[in-house]
């Protein structure tokens, strides 16, 4: 198996870790009265305060940030870039997404060794700066199951996406803690299994690739499932499916485990902001695929 640490998420992120984000990193602040937002750091260390507490055993959280805010101290507004000493710039980033592995809570689906994760995402964009300390801020949680092979994300809908709005740190804890609460990871665990149970001819394939296509165009998507993954991202699906070294078809023939882990795998390329949801979609997609080779009813298929 293959144990080098890969990044979940690519995009135009960049690793950072916990201790620059703590101690180099400047803190946005609400305009009206200059009350700083709760950082990304404050998020991170809640999400490991609520861990401990329910005691769980994690690794060092793998953290991605994106889109800098690059500044300069007042004494240094007339340097050249430069010129600009260390201690003269500061910087936050916009966006931040990180997540835990939990390597004791682990399983395996079709020879690939699955690990529970938890992690977060924030970014500052989703807040109106413009206003006072009393304004909700915006953060997104989730719970699921990573492949360790090709460090995929893997997250379902039902109780393991939370996305909400607050200003208090002790509620962001409070929320952690029911989100762990009410997921169920034999409930995941039997849907990542199932998927293994069905697969798509290489016509089949060829025909949902090509309704993909024509998702974006159509005049009128009501009573169609919805589709978040872009067209460049179906192209490496379709790469994927030719060339992947884990997840590719045999003699034509993909099942929807290897086919979910394609799309997840092709996700690796949004920002941070939709990541998670197209996440979610390539779940909803896989229960679709599974609903249409059952009924023979799907839209997809």
């Amino acid at each position: 198996m293959e144990t080098i640490e890969k990044p979940f998420i690519i995009a135009n992120t960049e690793s950072i870790c916990i201790d620059k984000l703590k101690d180099e990193h400047i803190i946005p602040v609400f305009s009206k009265d200059n009350t700083p937002l709760i950082s990304q750091y404050q998020l991170i260390d809640s999400t490991a305060k609520v861990m401990n507490q329910l005691g769980f055993k994690f690794n060092d959280p793998q953290i991605r940030v994106s889109h800098p805010i690059m500044g300069r101290i007042p004494s240094a507004k007339d340097k050249k870039a430069l010129d600009l000493l260390d201690h003269e710039k500061t910087l936050y980033y916009e966006r931040m997404m990180y997540l835990f592995q939990i390597p004791e809570i682990r399983s395996t689906v079709n020879n690939q060794e699955l690990s529970l994760v938890f992690g977060g995402i924030k970014s500052y964009s989703w807040d109106n700066l413009g206003k006072d300390h009393r304004s909700q801020q915006h953060f997104k949680f989730f719970i699921g199951f990573q492949v360790w092979i090709c460090s995929n994300l893997c997250v379902s809908t039902d109780g393991v996406v939370l996305d909400f709005r607050t200003n208090s740190v002790n509620l962001i804890e409070h929320q952690i803690r029911l989100l762990t609460e009410t997921f169920n990871p034999d409930k995941q665990l039997n849907w990542l299994k199932s998927l293994e149970g069905y697969s798509l001819s290489e016509d089949q394939f060829a025909h949902f690739i090509g309704r993909c296509r024509m998702y974006n165009h159509l005049p009128d998507k009501q009573g169609i499932p919805e589709l978040s993954i872009t067209d460049s991202q179906i192209s490496n699906v379709v790469k994927g499916y030719y060339s992947d070294s884990t997840f590719s078809q045999k003699q034509g023939n993909i099942c929807l485990w290897s086919l979910y882990n394609l799309l997840t795998e092709a996700n690796k390329s949004s920002y941070i902001d939709g990541f998670l949801d197209r996440g979610v979609n390539a779940q909803q997609i896989s229960n679709e695929l599974i609903r249409g080779l059952e009924t023979n009813q799907s839209w997809f298929l």
